[in-house]
């Protein structure tokens, strides 16, 4: 869905929507990537 760069750090993170077991939609963040390639292969 989305990747995007930490401008402080220099590092990527990815964040995505999912739906969980239950039917409500909940946002996923992950940080820390070292590449943008990284990041979208999590995604």
């Amino acid at each position: 869905m989305s990747v995007y760069k930490n401008a402080d750090s220099g590092t990527w993170y990815a964040m995505c929507w999912f739906t969980d077991w239950k039917g409500e939609r909940k946002q996923k963040c992950k940080r820390g990537f070292a590449t943008k390639r990284d990041a979208q292969a999590w995604e």
